[in-house]
């Protein structure tokens, strides 16, 4: 079975995860209908990446352009000084 994941990831640098985890929280929450919300961690340099897993393509391609989503990436665009990364993959498992 193939998977397909929108993967979003920032870098808040040192000393962020619970600003990682609110943010992976109301993009969880914006994610209704995916089969899983992962946020990866990397607490020491402080970057973080959230994975959407879809059955559906379409649904992986769209859900960036959902008006919560796109608001979260706006958010960490100011905060940042620059766009998070949105990545779209086709995940086989093995």
């Amino acid at each position: 079975m193939t998977l397909h994941g929108t993967e979003i990831s920032f870098r808040l640098g040192p000393g962020t995860l619970d600003e990682a985890r609110a943010v992976a929280a109301r993009l969880r929450d914006a994610a209704r209908g995916c089969r899983r919300h992962v946020l990866f961690v990397d607490a020491d340099a402080g970057e973080y990446g959230c994975l959407a897993e879809w059955e559906d393509p379409a649904a992986a391609a769209a859900f960036a352009e959902r008006p919560a989503v796109r608001e979260e990436i706006a958010s960490l665009e100011r905060r940042l000084g620059t766009a998070p990364r949105v990545r779209l993959y086709a995940m086989e498992e093995s």
